[in-house]
């Protein structure tokens, strides 16, 4: 606590967004609203009605008023022109991070500490919908919900801040990467009483609503240091990445299944769509995190290259090794067959992506011609020839077709034919992204 007290910018933020009169303006605004139920409502019901009134108050101020002004803390350093001076600051990411996010937020903790007492006094004199303990579980996990909420909502702001139109698109992915503990929080709390487990442990729902909200606000912080760590120019390895994927898997995998076994083409899964998700969001980047990555090498400074690398190389191996065991497993040899044609796949696009993103001065928008191109080798050339030549040469041309089936389809190529047509594209990918690398750089001068 006495660390946070002498926080810069704790401090800041607190100058910025506390005024004696905040505290007069919150005890009027959440007076207002909790008097509404008691002068709507019947008598019968009105300290019903006042407790469910309490607790949306308390979650919306935690969750969505709180997520609001932990982003808009970002975002005005960049309106306001003040991202320099905190990068020449003697701040640490851990103290810009729990700076703004309590600092920031001071109000919306104000209308929360009124909400949850309000509920909390309202469920211990009037045994509602909740008895006493869940209105106190339910005043924990608002709590630990919303601060979970709001270090993504930071994340947000710091994925969109560079990012062109493609990239920004690209966020659904992320979104996809948060389904599975949305989705886990809901089964886990759609019936208060049922059973609710966790690798085969009934934690109850309670139980299971804090280890997700326990891994939703870890993974935020771990996402919103690591970014932090870029924005402030703060060398680090690239450990957080794969750490913070291992533990979503874990934390996500377990709420669907009960045996280990199945972790691992759950992780595979998780890795790959994180792969796509950082190749296209970083895709501005990757050129001179290639050349950092190539500079560190040639003088033999193993750790600046290992700090520069683009991410997405640390991510597709993790979904490999994630892969090949569930492949070697009897339970899940199958879906590790799949996912490891898919590793595959997602080399060869990631490999195009980055000759794009080296040649990336030479082109208007390469997320773009990096998309046509996806589809262009995808679909449209397997298309025309499979109506013009046949499936030999379409599955040539695409030899998942053949590797992702039992049968393969009649008159295509033979199994090691698709193989060596595989490897051949990513030979092909490779020596794309050599010649991309090899090529001059194209400069624009500022002199007329």
């Amino acid at each position: 606590m006495t660390r946070l007290l002498h926080n810069p910018e704790f401090q800041r933020q607190l100058w910025l967004n506390w005024r004696p009169s905040l505290a007069l303006w919150t005890l009027l605004l959440t007076g207002l609203i909790l008097a509404l139920p008691l002068a709507l409502s019947s008598p019968r019901e009105r300290l019903p009605n006042l407790g469910m009134t309490a607790l949306i108050g308390l979650w919306a101020a935690t969750t969505a008023y709180a997520s609001m002004l932990a982003a808009r803390s970002l975002s005005e350093e960049l309106r306001h022109n003040t991202w320099d001076w905190q990068r020449l600051s003697a701040l640490t990411p851990w103290q810009m991070a729990w700076g703004k996010l309590l600092g920031a937020t001071v109000p919306a903790w104000l209308y929360a500490a009124l909400f949850g007492l309000t509920s909390v006094v309202t469920a211990s004199v009037w045994e509602m919908l909740w008895s006493e303990h869940r209105a106190w579980h339910m005043l924990a996990l608002a709590v630990l919900w919303g601060l979970g909420l709001q270090t993504w909502s930071m994340n947000t702001v710091l994925v969109r801040w560079e990012s062109g139109p493609w990239q920004q698109r690209s966020l659904w992915l992320l979104v996809l990467l948060g389904l599975p503990f949305l989705l886990g929080l809901l089964r886990g709390l759609r019936k208060q009483l049922g059973p609710a487990p966790w690798w085969g442990w009934d934690l109850g729902p309670w139980g299971l609503a804090y280890v997700l909200g326990v891994a939703a606000l870890g993974l935020g912080l771990l996402a919103l240091w690591r970014q932090l760590c870029q924005r402030l120019d703060v060398a680090t390895l690239p450990w957080a990445w794969p750490l913070g994927l291992l533990a979503a898997g874990i934390a996500s995998a377990g709420v669907w299944h009960s045996s280990l076994a199945h972790l691992w083409p759950h992780l595979a899964g998780l890795a790959l769509l994180a792969t796509a998700f950082i190749a296209l969001q970083h895709m501005g980047g990757h050129a001179r995190a290639w050349h950092q990555v190539r500079w560190s090498v040639q003088r033999q400074q193993w750790r600046a290259a290992l700090s520069a690398l683009p991410l997405w190389p640390v991510s597709w191996l993790l979904a490999l090794v994630a892969a090949t065991i569930a492949w070697a497993q009897p339970d899940t040899s199958a879906q590790g067959w799949w996912l490891l044609l898919a590793c595959i796949q997602l080399l060869r696009e990631g490999l195009i992506l980055t000759g794009f993103a080296l040649q990336a001065q030479r082109w208007k928008s390469p997320a773009a011609v990096f998309a046509v191109t996806w589809l262009v080798i995808n679909l449209v050339l397997p298309l025309l020839a499979l109506g013009t030549v046949g499936e030999a040469a379409a599955t040539a041309l695409q030899p998942l077709a053949v590797l992702l089936t039992t049968v393969p389809p009649p008159d295509a190529l033979p199994r090691s034919w698709a193989w060596l047509a595989l490897l051949a594209q990513l030979l092909l990918a490779a020596l794309w992204v050599a010649w991309a690398a090899r090529q001059p750089q194209k400069t624009t001068s500022t002199l007329g």
